[in-house]
């Protein structure tokens, strides 16, 4: 499954081509909507971005293929809300989770 997501936008070369820019301790702004159609939204920390995707740290586990809401720079009320599907989650031993996000190519608002 998760091969599929990633040849979807990106192949594996793309992905690695990319410049990464490193935003440890940067806030983003993530929003996801439990089975319930709740919007839970909450900043989370950034580890890197590329034109591909996003490496978060949350203190709660996603879903992996599930499709979340991402705003990089969450003070700027210009700045657009981006789609993004989970690629991978991961324990760490802090108990937070290391996530993998894969941009989508539609962007939900640009306010």
């Amino acid at each position: 499954m998760t091969d599929d997501l990633v040849n979807s936008a990106l192949t594996d070369q793309e992905r690695r081509n990319s410049l990464r820019l490193d935003m440890e301790s940067q806030l983003v702004a993530i929003s996801v909507i439990n089975p319930d159609g709740v919007i839970k939204s909450k900043t989370v920390s950034c580890f890197d971005i590329s034109k591909g995707g996003i490496s978060i740290i949350n203190d709660e586990l996603l879903i992996v293929g599930e499709v979340i809401q991402v705003q990089i720079n969450p003070q700027d009320t210009s700045c657009p809300t981006l789609n993004a599907r989970v690629l991978r989650c991961h324990m760490q031993p802090s108990g937070c989770y290391n996530i993998g996000l894969l941009f989508q190519e539609n962007i939900i608002n640009d306010k």
